[in-house]
């Protein structure tokens, strides 16, 4: 028998052996004592005894190597360390260079530094390690924190390093100590993969339209650059719903095809949607888009909780940008779900050019657009339109402060009708001239600044078209606000526009102390030398003189925000408001809007509207989070909407819960209560993907 004593370091090759699911390679050992005996051909290592391999390092106190049996016996705590984050803890272990297997006890094993395993006993076999009797979680348990808040206790669990896959065999679903749900076998990627192919966590739903039942969803990879999601909905009362979603991400761009159908039972035709969206880039410039979706039944939107639009708009565009100019080509259509006789056109073809020209020596700025656009019916008339809008513009400092702009503006559009009408050719010209006076006054004083704006512009425009003109397509509606209050032409669109000479006269003060505190107010109103009915009534704008429109903006330590537009008649009565408020905390954050709008029978509406819309979001605790939104009707004194989500969420796992009640009853959407609820588990068979490392790991 011949001792060695090591006192700082001792490195012996001694022989080949497979751990981890090494191939055989050389290791090298270290030990503070190293025995061997030639009569029985055994060595023995004592003390800080280390073995090395490529990527893996293996601790212990006490090992023997029978060179005859080629048997590795560890007869204290071993600990094993890989490189990819790795760590197995057992009692007693065993190593056979010839079989390539390896056996432990008592075992604890920590894979890529995300899940944990507590198993009686572990088998290395080639590229499978197996766990008997194992419990697996992502969660941190710890001294303060025994109970970790889901576990995965398994009969045996399969651990393939090669496809990366956990295999779970006559399991258990523990959520917080209580057995949720038993599968004979489950199969998950290993922590650390974040896109792979499996089932995904089910979401359960409880509804007065749907029933009560269960939403299964099913994910695929498609290589690298695209997936595939698959959902089946079974409730009380839906036999099947199917959904789908794909998705594919270019080097220039992204496609997403969403989709949701109802089979067809009986009498019933199938029933359902197709949603496309993708964008593309073709050069540094230039930008290809698509955003359509087809609705085979008006109600089933709203019906099933997808969406509760009821206008749609779907498009092809092209898009060139560069410096001063901009070229689109689309392709629009309108998909309406209203019960109205309105037919929605088809705008084919709608091309728009855009340029900008700035003459550095004569400070004149001239502007071109030109439209192409093509509209069509199944029913009813439609029309080519060719347009074109010059403006020639000049802003200049007439001394004293006082600031000018002259404007010239010219807007024409030829039409050609091609059906049910007698004249199929119509011209329209609209030119304008304006003139715009703002005389600022600043005020600057210690860690303030002030800003006083009186505002003026005088504008005349007329018209060179036929008296009666039935073409009105893009220029029916218009918003009374501060942006619309100077601008010359009110009117969107190219149809119709305003004639006359008018005054849009305003004030504006702006304030701004350097403690973040700021705020503005502006105050405005249109004169006119005839009486306009060009716009709605809801709008404020009709008549010799527009209502008063009164507008501001409040900002408190960049966190509280209040933004308020009103408008008011000739004799101070409120027509028309709506009044925002807006707090951001790191904790919570809160968001209110109150609207009061007068009835307009050429919107639709015959009751006058008071609305307060609510939004509130907290984060309640550490894991705790919640929401509340509300939408009330203070006119009726009724909850349009409300909502109420909880959330929990930690290192392993994320419980979403939400009740929502809609108490109105539309053409579209009947009254209804709706309970969701997803469990997502962090790391394993969800889109929750917890990317930090547990702080309570076996070290």
């Amino acid at each position: 028998m011949k001792l060695m004593n090591v006192r700082n370091f001792l490195v012996i090759i001694i022989l080949f052996i497979t751990i981890e699911g090494l191939q055989a390679q050389d290791f090298s050992i270290e030990a503070d004592t190293l025995v061997f005996n030639k009569t029985s051909n055994i060595f023995s290592a004592k003390g800080n005894v280390k073995i090395y391999l490529a990527d893996t390092t293996i601790k212990t106190e006490r090992l023997t190597f029978n060179k005859n049996s080629e048997k590795i016996n560890f007869t204290s705590e071993i600990i094993i360390k890989t490189n990819k984050g790795t760590i197995i803890l057992g009692s007693e272990a065993e190593l056979d260079r010839k079989t390539r297997k390896t056996l432990a006890k008592n075992v604890k094993a920590l894979i890529e530094e995300k899940f944990q395993i507590a198993s009686d006993e572990m088998k290395i076999e080639g590229e499978n390690t197996v766990f008997k009797k194992a419990i697996g979680t992502p969660c941190e348990i710890c001294v303060l924190n025994p109970r970790p808040s889901w576990i995965l206790k398994s009969e045996k669990l399969v651990h393939n390093r090669k496809t990366k896959k956990l295999h779970f065999y006559n399991t258990w679903l523990e959520i917080f100590g209580v057995p949720i749900i038993y599968t004979p076998y489950l199969q998950t990627p290993e922590p650390g993969v974040t896109r792979a192919s499996g089932l995904l966590a089910p979401s359960f739903i409880s509804s007065d339209l749907l029933g009560t039942g269960i939403r299964q969803p099913m994910f695929f990879t498609l290589g690298n650059s695209s997936d595939f999601t698959f959902s089946l909905v079974k409730t009380s009362k839906i036999n099947f719903l199917i959904e789908s979603q794909y998705r594919k991400l270019f080097n220039i761009g992204n496609l997403s095809l969403e989709s949701a159908f109802l089979p067809p039972t009986g009498n019933e035709p199938l029933k359902g949607f197709l949603k496309i969206e993708g964008i593309s880039k073709i050069g540094k410039t230039t930008f290809l888009k698509i955003d359509t979706t087809l609705i085979s039944d008006t109600s089933f939107l709203g019906k099933y909780g997808y969406d509760e639009r009821d206008r749609f708009l779907n498009l092809i565009s092209y898009d060139k940008f560069t410096k001063n100019e901009n070229l689109q080509a689309s392709i629009l259509y309108h998909t309406s779900l209203r019960n109205s006789d309105t037919i929605e056109p088809l705008v084919l073809p709608d091309l728009r050019y855009k340029k900008y020209h700035k003459f550095k020596k004569s400070g004149l700025l001239l502007s071109e657009k030109y439209s192409l656009v093509g509209i069509s019916r199944r029913e009813g008339s439609g029309y080519s339109r060719l347009s074109a809008d010059l403006e020639l513009s000049k802003r200049w400092n007439a001394g004293n402060g006082l600031m000018v702009r002259g404007t010239g503006n010219m807007l024409a559009a030829a039409y050609l009708e091609n059906k049910n009408t007698t004249k199929p050719y119509l011209f329209k010209a609209y030119p304008l001239g304006a003139l715009e006076l703002k005389y600022p006054m600043f005020k600057n004083k210690n860690e303030k600044s002030e800003v006083l704006m009186p505002v003026a512009q005088i504008v005349y425009s007329t018209d060179f078209s036929p008296t009666q003109n039935p073409i009105d397509e893009d220029s029916s509606t218009t918003e009374f606000d501060s942006t619309t209050l100077f601008k010359l032409r009110k009117i969107p669109g190219i149809d119709r526009q305003e004639r006359g000479l008018r005054l849009n006269a305003g004030l504006q003060y702006f304030y701004e102390h350097k403690n973040n505190f700021k705020y503005d107010i502006s105050v405005g109103q249109v004169y006119r030398n005839k009486n306009s009915e060009d716009f709605l009534l809801s709008s404020g704008l009709n008549g010799y003189e527009s209502d008063i429109l009164l507008s501001g903006n409040i900002s408190f330590h960049k966190n509280i925000k209040i933004a308020s537009k009103q408008v008011y008649s000739k004799n101070f009565t409120l027509k028309r408001s709506n009044t925002s408020f807006k707090l951001t905390n790191p904790r919570y954050q809160i968001n209110t809007s109150l609207t009061n709008l007068v009835s307009d029978p050429s919107e639709g509406t015959t009751a006058d509207l008071k609305e307060l819309i609510l939004d509130l979001n907290s984060s309640l605790t550490k894991n705790w989070s919640g929401n509340l939104g509300l939408r009330r009707n203070l006119v009726n004194n009724e909850d349009v909407n409300t909502s109420l989500g909880l959330n929990f969420r930690n290192e392993c796992i994320d419980i979403n819960l939400s009740l929502s009640r809609r108490n109105t009853t539309t053409s579209l959407l009947p009254k209804d209560s709706r309970i969701d609820l997803v469990v997502n588990f962090g790391n394993i068979g969800s889109r929750y993907y917890n990317s930090k490392v547990s702080k309570c790991v076996i070290r």
